[in-house]
């Protein structure tokens, strides 16, 4: 399965979910969504997916200096 990254377009909230495809990371954002609730995570218009890996593969998700 595939990692993406979902980010609320108002807000600096974002979520790293493992996916099949895009639709299916809004699913898993929206099984998880917290007090910003469902509709966030569901309308494109208030919040973007992108692909960050396609594959399993070791390597590096996320660094922070």
């Amino acid at each position: 399965m595939a990692i993406f990254i979902l980010k609320e377009r108002a807000t600096s909230r974002s979520m790293v979910v493992r996916a099949r495809c895009t639709s299916c990371a809004r699913t898993v954002a929206v099984e998880n969504a917290g007090a910003e609730g469902t509709m966030v995570w569901r309308d494109p218009n208030l919040s973007s997916v992108e692909l960050v890996r396609e594959t399993d593969k070791p390597g590096l998700i996320l660094k922070s200096d």
